[in-house]
């Protein structure tokens, strides 16, 4: 069985919902809401969480704080079989959290406390651990400052040195970031954005003339998750869109993340490109049934039997 690794943020999720609006000073100081969940969060969280219900091997490389919400996350994500040893524990920063609300329509709006993202930097990483791995998922791009960029490079680099498949996600964190995203994708093989974000920085661009752009900076393959229209699969020549499959929206926190997961597992199981795309939508659908990140994935056969749905 193929492992995958993942390197990220991980945060403290308290997610309440369904919110009509929020309180305002004086005016109407509360509002009321149904349920409240707390959940580990962040891409690191969420994706090998994924993973781990679909029944593959996962280890999750971040950094919390020496505190109860630290302690939290990684007993969380034990029960799932994730493994944690490269989580580094600091005695000097706080563990992220976020207040998710969810709305009705199942999106989300944030209140954040970065904590220890802010100063996670590669000397917090055992480099042989993170490289001891068949996939390495860089996730969080434009969350982490300490590792975006050049030291994000150096660390794909280094993996597809030594014959690892590399995959690079981004979250829209600080905001979207030409320079730093364009530095690592030279040692992508697989770069798998949120095409709304790189909106941002390639204005007016359509999803194929994203690709193109994503495909001559260096990425082996480029697939932009677009929501409800599904995903574009960039490959060489090849552009396929693979649609999404239907789903009863509860909350979409943790969807592309999901997408991520389902789509590292198709490939570890040895799909081709365009089922493990499949499988990838498959997984999101599942994850936004149900509250949370990952919660309502399950095994990898169920999910792939969605994703056959597809292509019947």
């Amino acid at each position: 069985m193929k492992k995958i690794h993942c390197v990220g943020v991980l945060v403290v999720d308290l997610l309440c919902g369904p919110i009509e609006r929020y309180p305002q000073p004086r005016t109407q100081t509360q509002v009321t809401t149904k349920w409240v969940r707390m959940l580990p969060g962040g891409g690191a969280a969420n994706v090998p969480s994924a993973v781990a219900r679909m029944g593959l091997q996962v280890s999750s490389f971040s950094k919390v704080g020496d505190d109860l919400n630290g302690e939290f996350i990684r007993r969380e994500l034990c029960k799932l079989n994730v493994n944690t040893d490269g989580i580094h524990v600091s005695p000097r920063d706080a563990t992220p959290f976020t207040f998710v609300g969810v709305h009705a329509d199942g999106e989300r709006t944030f209140i954040h406390t970065p904590g220890a993202n802010v100063t996670f930097v590669l000397d917090d990483l055992d480099l042989d651990r993170v490289l001891a791995t068949d996939f390495l998922l860089y996730h969080d791009l434009w969350v982490l400052p300490g590792l975006d960029g050049k030291p994000g490079a150096t660390l794909l680099a280094e993996a597809q040195r030594r014959g690892v498949v590399t995959f690079l996600d981004e979250g829209f964190g600080y905001g979207p970031q030409r320079e730093s995203l364009e530095a690592m994708l030279p040692y992508c093989d697989y770069a798998i954005p949120s095409f709304d974000d790189l909106q941002i920085i390639y204005p007016g661009t359509s999803a194929e003339e994203m690709a193109d752009h994503l495909l001559k900076l260096g990425a082996r393959a480029a697939i932009l998750k677009m929501g409800r229209n599904g995903c574009l699969v960039a490959r060489g020549n090849d552009r396929t869109l693979v649609p999404c499959l239907p789903a009863k929206v509860v909350d979409t926190t943790g969807a592309g993340d999901c997408w991520d997961a389902g789509f590292m597992a198709g490939l570890a199981s040895s799909e081709d490109i365009l089922t493990a795309a499949r499988i990838g939508n498959a997984c999101a659908a599942f994850g936004i049934e149900a509250v949370g990140g990952s919660t309502g994935v399950p095994n990898y056969s169920a999910v792939r039997e969605r994703a056959a749905t597809l292509s019947a």
